[in-house]
């Protein structure tokens, strides 16, 4: 009898022990790990939105600090008094920059990048454009601009310096003036001076007159080629 109530006894203990040591945390339902998984991605998502928020404010402000390159770069911020154009109401097209987008596509004749050349055609009103950019020693470029039209032609050197347009063609072009008439070239650094034909003149389709003489650039100036 007490050899049963032994037996007994262990079955009973084996019992119990197996079904602790048998038990296991109930799994997570399936409602549970689609939540975890959403939560995972939410976070995600946000951060990539912050990211790219992050990023569009960086471009933005960046886009503010970007210079002029090239040539069309700087037509497109020349003001008009340098070249007008004629298709460019200033109360609806800030800075003109329909217009000399428009301008360029309808009238561009060279526009040379890698030089730093740019020449377009006219029609009626609308001056022809000559355009050229010099490299200063800063690292800034000169822009040399002419605009001919049906009474004459006009030519300038303007600098730009964090936005700020200054005709500097008294101060830096040896023996500069508003009576000649200035060639800007496609390769080199040289600019041609001719005389400027008056307007009551046949210029027939230029004012360009003789040939007087060159111009050299060096160190940030022009200087007339001996």
């Amino acid at each position: 009898m007490r050899s049963r109530h032994i037996i007994l006894s262990l079955m009973l203990l084996t019992g119990v022990s197996g079904c602790s040591a048998g038990s296991v945390p109930p799994k997570p339902s399936g409602d549970s790990r689609l939540q975890e998984q959403a939560t995972s991605t939410n976070a995600q998502t946000t951060d990539a939105k912050a990211t790219a928020a992050n990023g569009a404010e960086s471009q933005t402000a960046g886009d503010l600090m970007v210079r002029p390159k090239t040539v069309r770069d700087f037509f497109m911020l020349l003001p008009v008094k340098y070249f007008p154009l004629e298709s460019c109401d200033a109360a609806k097209d800030k800075g003109c920059q329909r217009a000399k987008a428009d301008y360029l596509k309808d009238f561009v004749e060279v526009e040379d990048t890698a030089n730093g050349y740019l020449r377009a055609g006219c029609d009626g009103a609308q001056s022809c454009l000559e355009m050229a950019i010099f490299k200063k020693p800063g690292g800034d470029y000169l822009v040399g601009v002419r605009a001919d039209f049906e009474m004459g032609s006009d030519s300038y050197f303007v600098d730009h310096d964090n936005g700020k347009w200054t005709d500097v063609g008294r101060s830096i072009v040896d023996g500069f003036s508003s009576d000649l008439y200035y060639v800007f070239p496609r390769v080199g650094t040289t600019v041609e001076v001719f005389e400027k034909l008056p307007v009551d003149s046949n210029t027939a389709d230029s004012p360009k007159g003789k040939k007087l003489y060159d111009l050299e650039w060096k160190e940030g100036r022009f200087t007339r080629k001996r």
